[in-house]
């Protein structure tokens, strides 16, 4: 199951690099100018959405569920297959090592290199396989900066316009730095030692020893060898139960046990941010991503319609 969850994750990409690999077999089903796209390609994108929708729908809703989805992945793969032939006949160039960083980000999605190669060969892929379609993708990308991108300018009016309509964006939430203990149960350590155990930690931290030291010689949770140090955290990154105690709590003050599904926590706040409001200036570089991707988003549209017009397409 895990491994098939982060299938998932990369299943677009894979789905997209197994077509490279199974043309010679799966069944042409649309073409675009000089491209392809098979049905294979379309039926491994759709997959995950079919597992989803049938543990949802039945009947005729969920045959019209898929046939939506089916519809947009055939739109969405026009369009690319669109953009990589109008690259190939600009014949836009990617260096090597683009394409390699491509491939390592990828594969830091997986646990361990064993698992990513688990990952690529039950799609029946190869390095090669992915890297040509990260080629592909990079590609398309280029070109899309060199006939969009390149033309989109954002002025100061429309930052400002931006940063007024979307005020409530633009504040810093309360934050509350936090060290941890947990402890963790254990099959085979019975109930009554683990108890003790926590029992002792409590008792040494009502008598005031270091909770950081505390920390270091007992928790199993992240950060343990820095004393527990998890950061400053908001709310809604943490587990309720958690939330709802610590963000009561001073700056100082240690919590009791508390109790969730991973084991037993203590939690100790160090410090309080309380919410502030970003300035304009300081929230211009969001701001100018936001906008840009926005007119990008328009631009391209508008673009890509061009190329169709100028486009062969025929499905089979």
């Amino acid at each position: 199951m895990k491994l098939m969850r982060m299938l998932f994750i990369m299943l677009a990409v894979l789905a997209s690099a197994a077509a490279v690999h199974a043309t010679v077999v799966d069944k042409v089903i649309v073409v675009v100018d000089n491209e392809i796209i098979t049905q294979g390609e379309v039926d491994r994108i759709i997959g995950p959405a079919y597992e989803q929708f049938k543990n949802k729908l039945s009947g005729q809703d969920l045959i019209k569920k898929i046939e939506e989805a089916r519809q947009a992945v055939m739109g969405q793969l026009i369009e690319e297959k669109l953009i990589l032939s109008e690259a190939k006949k600009q014949n836009i160039q990617i260096e090597e090592k683009d394409i390699k960083a491509k491939v390592d980000e990828a594969r830091k999605k997986f646990p361990s290199n064993e698992i990513f190669e688990q990952a690529l060969a039950s799609q029946k892929l190869t390095i090669k396989d992915l890297k040509a379609k990260f080629k592909e993708q990079l590609m398309a990308r280029k070109l899309i900066d060199q006939k969009v991108g390149s033309k989109i300018f954002i002025t100061p009016a429309e930052v400002v316009d931006y940063y007024n309509k979307h005020i409530n964006e633009f504040a810093k939430p309360e934050q509350i730095r936090l060290r941890n203990i947990l402890i963790r149960p254990k099959e085979n350590v019975h109930v009554e030692k683990t108890a003790d155990l926590i029992n002792e930690i409590l008792k040494r931290l009502k008598a005031g020893e270091d909770f950081a030291e505390l920390a270091k010689i007992y928790s199993e949770g992240p950060g343990a060898k820095e004393g527990g140090d998890m950061g400053y955290v908001g709310k809604g990154d943490l587990m309720p139960e958690i939330e709802k105690a610590v963000f009561n709590m001073k700056a100082g003050e240690t919590s009791g046990v508390i109790r969730t599904k991973i084991g037993y926590h203590f939690f100790k706040v160090e410090d309080r941010k309380m919410p502030e409001s970003v300035s304009v200036a300081d929230a211009r570089r969001s701001i100018e991503e936001a906008i840009w991707v926005g007119k990008m988003r328009e631009k391209s549209r508008g673009w890509v319609e061009e190329l169709r017009k100028h486009a062969y397409i025929a499905f089979k």
